[in-house]
């Protein structure tokens, strides 16, 4: 004789009729506090890499501020060289680029990208003719350092074929060009 099985294996539930929670509650509890979790993570890992790009942007913009600076000084040195050799008119001239030189520095090194970005986007709106010529001033010069570097290694490749064509000549065979080829196209071996 079998005896019924009182107690069950499946979920149980309380007097009003509810799953009793278990070890951590109910498996959407528990999808909602993984979401939480890899949510969190998420926004850390974006905050981290938010950091680490505002610290690099911040690095190069202060390298970037230096190299101004140093411009600055140097235009400043040749300022005085001028002024010893009696040219104030160029000199003054220089002094002038060096002012401004050294204005673009300390807006460097005191803006951080945000006011720089909303600097930028207000001179935009003020002056876009300034910015479209700046704009294709920059498409120019990239164009121009783009095929510079083009045709320096185009011209390592000619300068290959060249040597091929030294050694190998026009004959087609595996055999060094000696000057002297004949008209009928046949092979004058050694």
């Amino acid at each position: 004789m079998t005896m019924a099985n009182t107690g069950s294996r499946g979920s149980s539930a309380d007097a009003t009729g509810q799953p009793e929670r278990e070890g951590g509650g109910s498996a959407r509890e528990q999808i909602r506090e993984v979401k939480d979790q890899v949510v969190d993570q998420a926004k850390n890992t974006f905050q981290q890499a938010r950091d680490r790009a505002s610290s690099s942007l911040g690095e190069s913009k202060s390298q970037i501020a230096d190299q101004f600076g140093t411009v600055a000084d140097a235009l400043r040195r040749t300022t005085e060289h001028l002024r010893s050799e009696d040219q104030q008119r160029i000199a003054g001239l220089t002094d002038t680029v060096a002012r401004q030189v050294e204005q673009v520095a300390n807006y460097l090194r005191n803006k951080d990208a945000r006011a720089m970005k909303q600097d930028l986007e207000n001179l935009a709106r003020r002056q876009p003719a300034l910015m479209l010529g700046g704009a294709i001033v920059l498409g120019l010069i990239g164009a121009r350092f783009l095929k510079s570097s083009e045709r320096g290694r185009g011209a390592r490749r000619i300068g290959q074929g060249r040597d091929s064509e030294r050694r190998f000549g026009y004959t087609g065979y595996d055999q060094p060009f000696s000057g002297q080829g004949s008209r009928g196209g046949g092979y004058a071996g050694s």
